[in-house]
């Protein structure tokens, strides 16, 4: 007797689930660290960095997955030192302030035995941030936003004292968290400081944190939300349908209060809800914590961008601009009151008796930070008469020109006891562009040899553009702009490689890919032409992308094991059966726009252009228009064929919400996901998140993963709908 498709099916899903649970039990931390590319093809572009056999030296942009990283650690409390050597597990990623990376600690030798490094026991797993961006335009973006604030090098990445300020702010926060917060686990631990001699700069070791951003919760009374500052406490019994998120609110808003009544009002910027981009600074424990706050954990301190008067960034900048004014402030990063820190302190002076070493170090360190920087808005005339400070400044300024490569240690030494040439050295810095070639020249003995046999060595200039290339095609592997094929083929082919390097590499990775693979460009063609028509006859093939979808939504923290679990075991429930179907209809129905205003373009240019820039005016205006028209071809056929469904089987009830929302532009997709609320919320909850998520993160910055826009894209498609639905219902009876 044969099997049937439904068996076939329920075979398929059984497997998938079993294959899920082996993957937990064996395979878990090798899958999470897994990676897209091959680390033998960038080891191999690397090996043609070290063959050019180059004077100057070109550090990688980041660490691969197994570098083993050796650091003199130096510890919190008290500052004791140690050698260490840690593995790379995972690069996390990187924004303006550093690069952060997952590690297990393979080796540690302390210099005595004392309990400064008790926390770091080998073989467990904690997190490392360098402070330098793996991006070279966040770098430079970052170190030129600093510059104007401060008129200095970005001081955390190039100054001990600068670095050490950070980690032991955050060792007093953290201890204050037990006392605003409820527990110290609101808030990172952190255990060392260390120097890395490859990518020149200061970094700290820090607690891993396995955790999460938020779920995306089904509200359908999301406008109580405003009434959340009355609550103690965020209630967990089911009264507050969204308590993830606001538990979140609230938690970032008690930690700003904290940093405040502490001194620390510049640091509180990292938390302020407002900004639209610090909500992934906070993330919610997978482990069991016993907070007040369900887990929720602030993780970052540093700071990456100065925020100068002049170019506020996010809409809270305006608020914390005008306050900062007032304090007398036109520069805020990481100032801060000590006279409030010791008011503080001594209100609490027993929760803070065993970090004494820390705060009298504190008071060591800040000076020392504060007077290596020229920071004219402080500073002021004291420049001028002050001559203590002015040579303080210097040393920090060299320091930081030193960890920068502009000189070396023989010029570092000539600066500092020439003021003459170290002033004429810093204006050099301001010629553009050239400023920093001719710097490098003047102070850097090993630049100015590498520039030298430029000209003077033979195939020297060769070997120099190799490196270059394979530098450069180690992050266009890891991006996924060229596949391992063309990598070694771009090595070998300059001319090709630096016609896309200078005419295309600002595009995006898939469009970048798009124009110069032909075999990714027809295939992707092939993709978006096939790719609906499938979805639209094949049942299985639908079915199998519900469970992908299912699976990374339980991967990312959207699902619950149990919710997976029921949507997997229900897959052939005739509501999800024709949910399926409909997301047939729309993803068929995604080229109709496309392709209509293309035709509509072509004739407008062809029928109104008197001229080639004229006729392209005319399809530019077109083509916008039905980029922005709320209703399109595409959404009206979506629509129609929601209405035929419910004509067909004579059922308003379960297609009444889809109709009203199918015919909108864009958001049209959701109209299901919306109507299968009550039957099934999990999986609702689920296609809205990710449609939110696929949707916010092409915008820059603000678009970040857990950033308050995606939530917000939600509920202004989802929970809002739903919430209005259900006060009308209420205001009808």
């Amino acid at each position: 007797m044969g099997i049937t498709e439904k068996e076939k099916l329920t075979v398929k899903i059984n497997e998938t689930k079993k294959s899920s649970e082996a993957e937990k039990q064996d395979t878990k931390n090798q899958r999470e660290f897994d990676l897209p590319y091959s680390l033998e093809v960038c080891d191999k572009l690397r090996q043609e960095v070290d063959k050019a056999n180059l004077i100057r030296s070109y550090p990688p942009s980041r660490y691969e997955t197994g570098d083993l990283l050796h650091y003199n650690l130096t510890a919190i409390c008290p500052d004791e030192k140690a050698t260490a050597t840690l593995e790379i597990e995972k690069f996390v990623g990187g924004g303006f302030a550093g690069q952060v990376y997952r590690v297990k600690l393979v080796e540690i030798e302390q210099m005595n035995s004392s309990m400064a490094f008790s926390d770091l026991k080998v073989g467990n797993v904690y997190a490392i941030k360098i402070l330098i961006p793996p991006s070279n335009f966040s770098h430079s973006f970052r170190n030129l936003i600093y510059w104007l604030a401060y008129q200095g090098p970005f001081a955390a990445q190039t100054h001990y004292s600068a670095a050490r300020v950070g980690v032991l702010w955050q060792k007093l926060i953290r201890r204050a968290a037990k006392i605003y917060l409820d527990s110290e686990d609101a808030v990172v631990n952190t255990y060392a400081t260390f120097y890395d001699n490859t990518m020149d700069s200061f970094g700290e070791v820090n607690e891993w944190i396995t955790g999460r951003n938020w779920k995306f919760e089904i509200d359908d009374e999301i406008f109580k939300r405003k009434n959340w500052k009355k609550f103690e406490e965020i209630p967990d019994d089911g009264s507050i349908t969204s308590a993830e998120f606001l538990t979140k609110r609230k938690f970032m808003a008690d930690l700003v209060k904290l940093l405040h009544d502490m001194g620390a009002p510049e640091l509180a910027r990292q938390y302020e809800w407002s900004t639209m981009k610090s909500q992934p600074n906070a993330l919610k424990r997978t482990q069991l914590s016993k907070n007040n706050y369900d887990g929720v954990t602030a993780i970052d301190f540093r700071a990456g961008l100065a925020l100068l008067p002049f170019l506020p960034m996010s809409p809270a900048d305006f608020k914390l601009i005008i306050k900062g004014l007032f304090r007398g402030k036109l520069v805020q990063f990481d100032r801060a009151n000590y006279k409030k820190l010791d008011e503080f302190i001594e209100k609490y002076e027993q929760e803070f008796i065993d970090l004494k070493p820390v705060i009298e170090e504190l008071k060591v360190r800040d000076p020392q930070y504060r007077e290596s920087l020229p920071d004219l808005t402080h500073h002021w005339i004291k420049l001028i008469y002050k001559k203590k400070l002015r040579k303080s400044v210097r040393a920090g300024i060299i320091k930081g020109w030193k960890c920068k490569g502009l000189v070396d240690e023989k010029h570092s030494e000539s600066f500092n006891s020439s003021v003459f040439k170290f002033i004429l050295f810093y204006l050099l810095g301001l010629i553009p562009f050239l400023g920093r070639f001719f710097r490098r020249l003047w102070g850097n003995d090993n630049y100015s040899r590498h520039i030298k046999s430029l000209f003077s060595t033979k195939g020297y200039f060769g070997r120099v553009l190799k490196a270059k290339q394979a530098l450069t095609l180690i992050d266009w592997y890891r991006d996924g702009r060229v596949t391992e094929e063309r990598v070694l083929l771009l090595l070998n082919k300059p001319f090709s490689f630096w016609r896309q390097r200078f005419l295309i590499s600002w595009l995006p990775p898939k469009w970048f890919r798009f124009l110069t693979d032909g075999k990714f460009a027809w295939e992707a063609f092939k993709f978006a032409v096939t790719y609906p028509v499938r979805f639209y006859r094949d049942a299985e093939f639908r079915e199998q992308w519900l469970l992908e979808n299912v699976n990374a939504g339980h991967d990312e923290g959207m699902l619950s094991e149990v919710e997976a679990d029921y949507i997997r075991d229900n897959i052939k429930d005739p509501f999800i059966q024709k949910y399926l179907k409909c997301v047939a209809v729309h993803v068929a129905t995604l080229p109709i726009t496309q392709v209509i205003s293309l035709v509509a373009a072509i004739y407008a240019m062809i029928a109104f252009g008197k001229t080639w820039a004229e006729g392209l005016l005319y399809a530019g205006i077109v083509l916008a228009a039905f980029q922005a028209t709320p209703i399109s071809p595409g959404s009206l056929v979506r629509g129609t064929y929601v209405i035929y469904l419910m004509i067909k089987e004579r059922d308003i009830k379960n297609y009444w919400i889809a109709a009203l929302i199918s015919f909108w532009h864009y958001v049209g997709y959701l109209g299901f996901p919306i109507q299968m609320v009550a039957k099934f919320p999990a999986l609702s909850r689920l296609m809205a998140g990710r449609w939110a998520t696929s949707i916010v993160h092409i915008i820059p910055v603000f678009g970040e993963r857990g950033a308050l826009l995606e939530h917000w894209i939600f509920d202004l498609f989802f929970n809002v709908p739903i919430s209005l639905r259900k006060k009308m219902k209420r205001e009808k009876k």
